[in-house]
């Protein structure tokens, strides 16, 4: 049964974990825009309604899918530390990581030069004119989601900043409840600027705001790490998986771990295993492990470590991979980091597509909010290595959590999907695929299907309406059964054939697909 209804129609539409946002790009494309200027709109929107997944000192990805050439583009604008934090800095100030509410955590925010690079490329509608909408709603308000305010609540007492306080809670102390205004004026500031030149985040008084704002808290920002900042573009990495061609984001991306688990378990006819039995749970489980096994070992930014990709995501290396597969569960050191993010699809009536993600990585990121600029910034630095190939260095971007995925049939039908969940991403998007491409699901009931994640050693989290649970514990797994819809990740998805358009959002979010009916 199909929980929460998909938006069918011809004219595209968007689905996005905010109402305001999907309202917002489906309003540009109505009034002609395409599905980058829709893009660029539902972003800016989402930074303003969903600050503690992926505002404005966050990171951008997107996929764009050109109907004209057939091409896919990736635009890559994941931020880089600062040039004085290295790993000797931190031994010296006494630290064996970077701490996730500390400046150090913090990389150059790359999502306002991804929006604007995309925007150049491909659209049509001035972008002052797409930064209208957040201006409104960071000036005047708008009430605060369900999801947000079970954040505020859950995570209340780690939001310790005095300005994140201020923003998320009331003069009595009483976090923030559903339905009530949040009022955002320094980030209206921000972004009236940003309308007339989004260069103005790295190169003028925002930039400058921000590197006094987290050297006064320690940290190492000088103007430069901020100037010298641009969103790159970068070639997808693309793969097939039985009649699909599918694209994923490259390094400094985990994005390759979903076409390596994919090509594990091409070699398995999943048909014949029950997509809520045991079966599946432990052969997709046993080919996660070797997946992000390889992740470990060779992904980070590729500007720093030569990635050998080529034999990686070669089928002949996933088929030797599968041959390791045995009956009963292999014991795995990985460990995996949950994180928080946001994500949507949108599509223009002339088939152009966009898959695009942004994050703060944490939910509500360091927890560091420039008071001057209204800005929470992210967390990724978090991540990086003291040794290995995702060691942190001067100008670095830390290996990246954030990914989206199109798939395009031999038929001509078009995936875009993306999911919330940090590590587990690669999981994510690989089960949302096999759903579709292997059980038949249509999208809607791919998206709401009861889910597992391996979560690292033996434990598994399993969405109720799994059986099997007891011989998975014969076989060597731990499950851990959460109740339905679980704490799971958060998906968007899209669908393209002719003309035909439908969107999905998440039973497991606040989102919802619309899209223009003239």
């Amino acid at each position: 049964m199909v929980l929460k209804a998909p938006f069918m129609g011809r004219l595209g539409g968007v689905s996005s974990e905010h109402p305001l946002a999907s309202i917002v790009g489906s309003q540009v494309l109505r009034e002609g825009g395409n599905a980058v200027d829709a893009s660029v709109a539902v972003s800016l929107t989402l930074a303003v309604t969903q600050p503690h997944l992926g505002s404005l000192g966050g990171d951008f990805f997107a996929l764009i899918f050109e109907s004209s050439s057939g091409k896919v583009y990736c635009m890559n604008s994941s931020g880089w530390s600062p040039n004085r934090l290295d790993c000797q800095f931190l031994s010296e100030a006494g630290l064996d990581g970077i701490p996730i509410n500390s400046p150090h955590a913090v990389v150059v925010p790359g999502l306002i030069s991804g929006l604007q690079k995309i925007h150049e490329r491909f659209g049509t509608v001035k972008f002052s004119k797409l930064v209208e909408p957040s201006v409104k709603l960071a000036d005047e308000g708008f009430p605060v989601s369900h999801g947000l305010s079970e954040e505020i609540n859950r995570y209340g007492e780690k939001l310790t900043d005095p300005s994140v306080r201020n923003l998320f809670f009331k003069d009595d102390g009483q976090p923030l409840a559903a339905g009530e205004m949040l009022v955002q004026k320094r980030l209206a500031d921000v972004l009236r600027s940003l309308a007339s030149d989004p260069r103005v985040f790295y190169e003028g008084w925002i930039a400058k705001s921000l590197c006094e704002f987290l050297n006064s808290k320690g940290g190492v920002f000088q103007i430069g790490d901020f100037m010298d900042f641009e969103g790159e573009w970068v070639e997808p990495l693309k793969n097939t998986y039985r009649e699909f061609e599918v694209y994923e984001i490259p390094p400094n991306s985990q994005g390759a771990t979903t076409l390596i688990l994919l090509n594990i378990l091409e070699n398995f006819n999943l048909q014949t295993l029950t997509p809520l039995g045991a079966r599946r749970v432990h052969l997709f489980v046993e080919a996660a492990k070797r997946a992000y096994l390889d992740k470990n070992r060779y992904l980070a930014d590729p500007r720093f470590v030569e990635i050998p990709l080529e034999e990686i995501l070669s089928k002949s290396h996933g088929k030797k991979l599968a041959e390791t597969i045995k009956e009963n569960a292999v014991l795995s050191d990985v460990s995996l980091r949950p994180g928080d993010t946001t994500n949507f699809v949108v599509i223009d009536e002339e088939g152009n597509v966009v898959s695009a993600i942004q994050s703060l990585f944490h939910r509500f990121g360091s927890g560091l909010l420039d008071p001057k600029t209204g800005i929470l910034l992210n967390s990724r630095a978090s991540y990086f290595n003291l040794s290995g190939p995702n060691s942190l260095e001067p100008r670095k971007r830390p290996l990246h959590t954030l990914s989206s995925v199109i798939a395009i049939s031999e038929n001509n039908e078009l995936l875009a999907m993306g999911t919330s969940g940090g590590d587990y991403r690669p999981q994510q998007h690989v089960l949302l695929l096999t759903n579709m491409i292997d059980y038949g699901l249509d999208l809607q009931d791919a998206v709401e299907q009861p889910r597992f994640l391996w979560r690292g050693g033996t434990e598994i989290i399993i969405e109720k309406g799994f059986h099997g649970l007891d011989s998975l514990r014969k076989l060597g797994h731990n499950p851990i059964l959460q109740t339905y819809p679980g704490r799971t990740g958060v998906a968007h998805c899209g669908f393209k054939s002719g003309k035909l358009t439908v969107l999905s959002a998440d039973i497991r979010g606040d989102g919802l697909p619309v899209g223009p009916v003239s």
